[in-house]
């Protein structure tokens, strides 16, 4: 495994893959949480949006600090993490939420495009400022698999 700086072609890599970000914060309690979202990553940093009362957007207000890991579940593994800081912008949130929509969804209408459309008034973005990003593929090791 070596560590990485941020390039372009991390970005492009991690902006086909179609799986969700998985983000580790610390509770208000003290207690380490994961949890899973759409995201996209635009000059190097990484954006998903969610529901300005979620309470992944609680536990950043309250600790900045996160881990994160985007990678599929199936061999061969390869994939990308890292830790940095995050926070909650509200005035861009809209805006990433259709850039989600048309990465997971593509521009067809569905019933969850709609959805999630007509709820985009309490949409906020989180953007993750990587301090260290890893990424790793096992595909050589695990041709066979």
């Amino acid at each position: 495994m070596m560590q990485k700086t941020y390039s372009k072609k991390i970005e492009d890599l991690v902006n086909e893959t179609k799986i969700p970000i998985r983000i580790a914060c610390i509770t208000s309690l003290g207690h380490p949480i994961v949890m899973s979202l759409w995201y996209t990553m635009i000059d190097g940093k990484i954006y998903c949006a969610t529901q300005k009362k979620a309470k992944i957007i609680t536990h950043i207000k309250n600790n900045p600090s996160i881990g994160f890991e985007i990678a599929a579940d199936n061999p061969p593994y390869r994939g990308m993490r890292g830790h940095g800081k995050a926070k909650v912008i509200e005035h861009i949130g809209k805006d990433i939420l259709d850039i989600l929509i048309d990465k997971y969804l593509g521009n067809k209408i569905s019933t969850l495009s709609e959805f999630l459309r007509n709820n985009s008034e309490n949409e906020v973005a989180i953007e993750v400022s990587p301090a260290k990003l890893f990424t790793y593929d096992y595909s050589k090791r695990m041709k066979d698999v």
